[in-house]
């Protein structure tokens, strides 16, 4: 026996057991590692094999070939992980490593205490007993009677507890005989658990699995409770199933007191080009509408890239009953939608050609006419010459089929072709731009009174120019340096008279009126409706961006001066009144840095009154801290005038606390629309949400559903309780219980940081 007195003493062996790195965990307290710890780490981790560890002491004590003794402030050092100990034995004989008092192990995946640790150098194994750890991959931390590693990255835990709460009081643990951590799988397994809050035992679970990191894996989320005036009491038990790496399945049986049971599921598939979402809804029996019988929900979205030329695109909702989305809350449809937009899209496109083939099935929901399906449409726009002098002559083209079983004119054929010259020149303090072209339009109606077919020909000229100026200067505006521009523009739009009796509006729409759109030569979506027109289009609007290009303030104005009258126009013409001398103010101002006002007008200067106008006042820092008043007034819509006031707010209090809020009332009806008041509390390991709603019904099925009476309300309470740190979001969720309300919060897209 020889001894070593020695100040330090360094002997390196190799393959001490590896731990692979992970995230930073987020909200915990990490166990404190020793200042040596640190010194020792920085000092050897450059110079070190990866399989070799360096053995740090004050004194050592060798027998050779036997066993090495270390004693005093025992620092182990390897390129993962460092150990600390009062003392420590390695037996040379069977490469096992002993080491005893105040032990602590640091690596980036956890950080242990304990009484001693016990190491396997041949088979990468260490044992600590009586631990206290808190991993580094996630904030999951806890007590053992034994906690091992098992092949480099087998966690296995006896007699353990587990929280990712901090302090030593957590809110929550799961307490359990054994608990085994796959790190590379990046879930957990527990056996024979007890779930407690605070002290008091709530649920025995024998057999138990529970997430690391985000990674997938088949189990049972978080269920969602409450009750409803409309459903009564409810919960909803998710469960997912990771089927593989690109697709998964999530079933969601939810009981309903008043309603009975409805069970759903979602598919997704996702692949190199194809992007794929199947949502299913089944309730088999409504107890409060018996006369429904099944009522159902399928939607089908696929999009898929086929090449660098072709893709396609389908989005189809099948229902059993108009009500259905108004009544149970969907993730791809929204109570208050008006219709379903089915459709099939087939594209190609080149340089210079553009093909689209497509079918639709426009379906309204409510009492409301059946809109023309359309079987079959092909699109063409062939740009046939571009030069970069701005000169370009385009094709377009198209044929449409529509169907109609509820109408006479039970089939239409519509061949419509649209050549075009047009010269554009662009310079940031000019803008050029005319066009000059020729709308042929061949209509075959089919009609069921005399199963004969009528034929359409019509041929409309059209002619638009558009120019406008940008002036510039710089200036200051309260004190601050900024940049003011002022735009001033003029279109002139002509557009032939023609005499459309007889042509109905297949798959037009009036377009939305506002200061933009008296820039436009057309006023529907498609060419059913051509309005004539000789009229110019006057414009001017200005705006303020500060040094960093930041919009401050922006005024706008235009107004449409009619140049002629023709009251020979008859048939559809006559149905609405085509090209409004319209008078639009726009306007926005960035009070500050997290306050603006933005807001409309459109005026008709014929009726003397306000077609339609909104204006809305928003404070924003961050998607937990907004507050929104709005206004919206429409005269005409659909035969209904339009006059609500609205507010949202959503405010993070402190680090645990959030509110939010919202309100609609109808001023032309008397009445409230829409009222929520949320509240969330979250701390670092737990969450819970609690929301009290109350909205107008809408019963899409009752054929005398009236908002001016009749009017029915829901009222709801909703309980939503989540354990943060287990591979769920971990942001407050405080503004998503807006997606609920009528009327859903959307953010000012002109506020940016």
């Amino acid at each position: 026996m020889k001894k070593h007195s020695a100040q330090k003493a360094l002997i390196l062996w190799t393959g001490l057991v590896c731990l692979p790195a992970f995230a930073d965990p987020l909200c915990h307290q990490p166990l404190q590692s020793k200042s040596a710890l640190k010194s020792v780490s920085n000092a050897f981790s450059g110079t070190i094999p990866q399989d070799t560890f360096v053995v740090q002491s004050d004194s050592t004590d060798i027998i050779r070939g036997e066993r090495i003794q270390f004693d005093g402030n025992v620092i182990i050092f390897q390129k993962q992980q460092t150990v600390r100990a009062e003392q420590a034995t390695f037996d040379e004989e069977t490469g096992q490593f002993l080491a005893q008092g105040n032990v602590e192990l640091s690596s980036q995946a956890a950080t242990v205490i304990g009484e001693s640790i016990f190491i396997d150098e041949k088979n990468k194994n260490f044992e600590l007993i009586s631990a206290d750890y808190q991993f580094g991959f996630n904030a999951g931390r806890g007590t053992a009677q034994s906690f091992s590693i098992k092949n480099n990255n087998e966690l296995s835990l006896e007699l353990a507890t587990f929280t990712t709460c901090p302090g030593d009081d957590p809110s929550w643990l799961f307490s359990s005989s054994e608990i085994d951590i796959k790190q590379e799988e990046g879930w957990g397994e527990a056996w024979n658990t007890v779930f407690k809050i605070g002290d008091v035992p709530i649920l025995y679970v024998p057999y138990i699995t529970f997430p690391l990191t985000d990674v997938r894996k088949s189990g049972l989320l978080f269920p969602e409770f409450g009750s409803s005036s409309r459903y009564g009491a409810y919960y909803a038990q998710p469960i997912y199933f990771n089927l593989a790496p690109n697709y998964d399945l999530t079933l969601t049986p939810a009981y309903m007191s008043q309603r009975g049971w409805l069970l759903e599921s979602n598919l997704r598939h996702l692949s190199e080009s194809t992007e794929n979402t199947l949502q299913l809804e089944y309730l088999n029996s409504d107890q409060r509408y018996p006369e429904l019988d099944e009522r159902y929900l399928a939607f089908v979205q696929h999009e898929s890239v086929l090449n660098k030329n072709w893709n396609l695109q389908v989005q189809w909702t099948e229902l059993s009953d108009d009500n259905y989305i108004s009544e149970f809350n969907s993730d791809y449809h929204h109570q208050a939608d008006t219709h379903l937009n089915n459709f099939a899209f087939l594209r190609y496109s080149t340089k210079s050609t553009q093909l689209n083939i497509f079918t639709q099935d426009m379906v309204e929901l409510g009492q409301h006419d059946p809109s023309y399906k359309i079987p079959f449409q092909v699109d063409l726009d062939w740009d046939a010459v571009t030069s970069e002098s701005g000169l370009g002559v385009n094709i377009k083209s198209s044929y449409t089929h529509f169907e109609n079983s509820e109408k006479d004119e039970h089939r239409v054929d519509r061949l419509h072709v649209e050549p075009a010259i047009s010269y554009n020149y662009y310079h940031p303090s000019f803008q050029f731009e005319s066009t000059l072209s020729y709308l042929a339009t061949h209509y075959q109606q089919q009609f069921k009174s005399d199963n004969e077919q009528n034929k359409i020909d019509r041929g409309v000229g059209k002619f638009r120019l558009l120019t406008g100026l940008n002036f510039e200067k710089q200036t200051q505006f309260f004190g601050n340096n900024v940049r003011q521009t002022l735009e001033p523009k003029l279109q002139y739009v002509y557009v032939q008279s023609s005499n459309q009796e007889g042509i109905g509006l297949y798959d037009s729409q009036k377009l939305k009126e506002d200061y933009f759109a008296l820039f436009r030569d057309q006023s529907y979506s498609s060419v059913d409706r051509i309005d004539a027109m000789d009229q110019v289009t006057l414009g001017i609007s200005t705006s303020i961006f500060d040094e960093k290009n930041q919009e401050l303030f922006r005024f706008g104005v235009g107004q449409v001066h009619k140049l002629s009258e023709d009251e020979e126009l008859s048939g559809t013409n006559d149905d609405i009144d085509n090209s409004k001398p319209s008078l639009a103010i726009e306007v926005f101002g960035q009070l500050s840095e997290n306050w603006q006002i933005d807001g409309g007008l459109l005026y008709n200067r014929d009726d003397d009154k306000v077609e339609t106008g909104f204006i809305a006042l928003d404070y924003w820092i961050d998607e937990n801290k907004n507050i929104q008043i709005n206004q919206r007034y429409a005269r005409d819509v659909a035969d209904v005038t339009i006059n609500q006031s609205g507010i949202f707010g959503s405010y993070k209090l402190n680090e645990n606390w959030s509110i939010a809020t919202s309100y609609h009332y109808d001023s032309e009806r008397k009445l409230d629309l829409d009222g929520l008041i949320g509240f969330e509390y979250r701390s670092c390991c737990w969450s819970i949400q609690v929301s009290a709603q109350r909205q107008v019904v809408l019963d899409l099925n009752n054929p005398d559903f009236n908002v001016n009476s009749n009017v029915e309300y829901e009222n709801g309470i909703s309980i939503n309780f989540t354990l943060s740190g287990l591979g769920g979001d971990t942001a407050s969720k405080i503004s998503k219980m807006f997606s609920n309300s009528i009327f859903a919060y959307r953010r000012p897209y002109l506020i940016t940081k």
